[in-house]
């Protein structure tokens, strides 16, 4: 598992020209993914992270990147970004870091974000947002207030549609509800408590204020 420790100490503000989707109960933004041989100037846009790769504006908010395991994806990311991109320490015994993975890549206002994007053992979507993370539906007050290694956090928890006892969680952190933007991001079919225990054990975010302008 490859993990980075970049420490970023200079305030950001961050505009978004929407809200960044992760997926919605019923459905998923990740579709399945091809391995991507697209190359831009010497940029190679595979899903090799040995390969010298800048940051594809080709392949800009369109999961075209994919990754035999998270572990390959977070090598990929490291470096790209001004956060530490890592993978928690601790998952549930449901998820699989070491299937397959693809990213959602994106640039708002000059910053990156991304969503990593898994599935666990059972076929069920899941993953982590990096550098901007929001709520879908941009709906902060359907939120409630929870603490991320003593960091300031929104999670929203949404029944399954269709009727089973699964719920789909979705963390965000550092965020409150007058700032419901944060640098960290987990969101998925699993249950509340996997997911705050996963977002324990991820790094701590550096101390930095995230403004967000949401045009829901």
């Amino acid at each position: 598992m490859v993990r980075s420790r970049l420490t970023v100490s200079l305030p950001v503000v961050v505009a978004l020209a929407a809200c960044e989707p992760t997926a919605a109960p019923g459905e998923s933004t990740a579709a399945p993914v091809e391995p991507s041989t697209k190359t831009s100037g010497s940029s190679v846009a595979s899903g090799s992270p040995s390969v010298p790769f800048e940051w594809p504006e080709e392949h800009e908010d369109s999961p075209d990147l994919s990754f035999p395991s998270a572990a390959d994806a977070v090598e990929f990311l490291t470096g790209q970004m001004d956060v530490d991109i890592a993978l928690p320490t601790w998952v549930p015994s449901s998820v699989d870091l070491d299937t397959g993975a693809s990213v959602f890549v994106a640039t708002r206002e000059g910053h990156r974000t991304a969503q990593l994007h898994l599935t666990t053992k059972r076929g069920e979507a899941w993953g982590i947002q990096y550098g901007v993370s929001g709520l879908d539906g941009c709906a902060p007050e359907e939120s409630r207030p929870v603490k991320v290694s003593g960091q300031p956090a929104r999670l929203r928890v949404v029944a399954d549609p269709e009727g089973s006892s699964r719920v789909w969680t979705q963390l965000i952190w550092p965020a409150t509800l007058k700032r419901p933007v944060g640098v960290y991001g987990l969101f998925g079919w699993l249950s509340p408590r996997a997911v705050l225990a996963m977002a324990d054990s991820m790094p701590q975010v550096a101390s930095r204020p995230v403004s967000a302008l949401l045009n829901c």
